[in-house]
């Protein structure tokens, strides 16, 4: 059998990052509001600030700090036929992890497909699954410079060469194929407004567009979504 994942994450709060890392946020206003620090304290305040500021960005894709909030899944036959889809959702992480890793225990696929997933679906996948202490049913070579058991089209379209690297978006008009719906950066947004089930639909569009990538990649005509994401199951997972 082989799959194809997608996950989608939220950023630690900013005071959680901060404790992870050991350090006590400055706040620039703060000072000013104390009084008593000159100009030059105050200025090196705000360059530590700014530093702060770029390593709590970057954190947003390190599993150190971040947490995952939906994995979407889509099952095919070692033919490539559709066999199902599936994303997990919601705020209980561990449970999510559970369930992930108790699918692939089942299924147990032979290939991976992914976007950038050998650089950061599947990295961040053991690294949350270790915090948590969910133990993986099936171990996930994560070796670069080969196509299986992971394909990470990203990977295999730029030969490896980080400076070939192609966003899902362009390389899905690049390859004359339906794109994606959105962006990651509306999903905290979406997080924050509780709406779940859109994550996991969004989530489960990825992956088929990731799908519909590794087809063309292939020498291959993808399925249509209304075949391939036919009455998806979409689990709640609180």
């Amino acid at each position: 059998m082989k799959v194809v994942l997608d996950i989608e994450t939220v950023q630690a709060p900013r005071e959680e990052w901060a404790r992870l890392v050991g350090v006590t946020p400055v706040r620039p206003d703060d000072l000013l509001a104390e009084g008593g620090y000159d100009l030059f304290t105050l200025g090196e305040a705000q360059d530590r600030k700014r530093i702060e500021d770029e390593l709590y960005e970057k954190s947003a894709f390190d599993g150190t700090f971040s947490r995952i909030v939906c994995i979407g899944l889509i099952e095919f036959s070692d033919a490539m036929e559709p066999r199902g889809a599936m994303a997990w959702y919601g705020p209980n992480e561990r449970e999510l992890l559970r369930q992930f890793w108790a699918r692939l225990g089942q299924e147990r696929p032979n290939l991976f497909i992914t976007h950038n997933g050998l650089g950061f679906d599947l990295p961040f996948i053991k690294k949350r699954s270790v915090i948590h202490q969910v133990r993986p049913s099936i171990e996930i070579n994560l070796a670069k410079f080969r196509t299986e058991p992971v394909y990470d089209t990203m990977a295999v379209w730029s030969n490896w060469d980080s400076r070939g690297w192609i966003k899902l978006d362009v390389l899905a008009r690049a390859l004359n194929v339906e794109t994606k719906s959105g962006s990651g950066l509306q999903v905290a947004e979406m997080w924050a407004k509780g709406q779940g089930k859109e994550i996991a639909l969004y989530c489960l569009q990825d992956t088929y567009v990731t799908y519909a990538c590794y087809c063309r990649m292939n020498f291959r005509p993808p399925l249509s979504k209304e075949v391939v994401l036919l009455q998806p199951e979409l689990i709640e997972v609180e």
